[in-house]
């Protein structure tokens, strides 16, 4: 079959405006040319695509609604390769529409957009956060072209995702306290202690399967989506917290302060990644902020 990028088009056009003389006037194009193009397609595939509705338009039939989905992704496809050319035509120009993790976002996404913009100041990023579902459910939906999110049951059906740095856990305890010294710690330690629980979507459930691999069951005294309400919480004496990033300073938002301590148990570090569609991969235009997001994270040594 010889289908063309150009009945794709048409097609596409058909189906989602209803009707061949609507599509030819957002097309800019004649109605027979549209007509024609719909009749080629179901000769070369056998299929019926359209049910014609008198006076009412077109309406697509099951087998239609099938093709619609591999056309939406054949130029999809052919979208990036058009954007590629462009890009190294142009120096490498046009928008990357960048998420990123609510709680990852404030240890890495701004100076990612600072330092982008120096080496890079034809490409545009687009950013957001959201959390771990709602990126996944972005990337496959084409929303976004790349996510740095944690690696926590990523589908490889379709995604894909590169390495960017391992975030290992650690624990806080507030001045004073009687684990606050320089050696590590053991969870085992933890027992009858209040805990401080880090209560974000996924990373709730992380922090779960660490102590029912150890056997504790944590008093938990306060518990918070927010990395820093967690420390502030912990710094006021209110308990002790195992988080995974780290911040760069030990301060907290109210003045006060946590003291990190390395676990010395067999703790699995949590990595962090960039995802990506696992098909199509990112474009040429991508690639580079991939590599670049590696640099960043590389340089960030408290991340473990």
């Amino acid at each position: 079959m010889k289908i063309t990028l150009r009945q794709c088009q048409y097609f596409r056009a058909v189906a989602k405006t209803g009707g061949i003389a609507s599509a030819a006037e957002i097309l800019g194009i004649s109605q027979p040319a549209i007509a024609q193009a719909i009749r080629k397609l179901e000769d070369m595939t056998g299929l019926i695509l359209f049910r014609r509705l008198h006076a009412r338009g077109m309406e697509l039939t099951p087998h239609g609604a099938e093709f619609l989905r591999h056309v939406e992704t054949l130029l999809a496809s052919a979208a990036q390769v058009e954007q590629a050319v462009t890009s190294i035509a142009e120096n490498r120009s046009g928008t990357i529409r960048l998420g990123c993790f609510q709680s990852l976002a404030p240890f890495c996404l701004a100076q990612i957009v600072r330092g982008y913009k120096n080496r890079a100041p034809g490409v545009v990023l687009e950013v957001c956060e959201m959390l771990q579902h709602d990126l996944t459910d972005a990337l496959v939906a084409n929303e976004l072209d790349l996510a740095i999110l944690y690696d926590l049951g990523l589908d490889p059906g379709h995604l894909a995702w590169h390495t960017l740095a391992a975030a290992e856990p650690y624990l806080i305890v507030p001045p004073g306290h009687r684990l606050d010294r320089r050696h590590p710690a053991s969870l085992t330690e933890l027992k009858g202690e209040d805990f401080i629980l880090f209560d974000a979507p996924q990373s709730r459930e992380y922090f779960y399967a660490i102590f029912a691999k150890h056997g504790i069951r944590p008093q938990i005294a306060f518990r918070s989506a927010s990395i820093e309400s967690v420390r502030c919480s912990v710094a006021q004496g209110l308990g002790v917290s195992i988080l995974s990033m780290r911040p760069a300073s030990n301060d907290t938002y109210d003045g006060n302060r946590v003291v990190p301590i390395k676990l010395r148990d067999d703790l699995p570090p949590t990595p962090i990644v960039m995802a990506y569609r696992a098909d199509p991969r990112p474009s040429a235009l991508a690639e580079p902020l991939i590599e670049y997001c590696g640099e960043v994270f590389a340089r960030m040594g408290h991340f473990s």
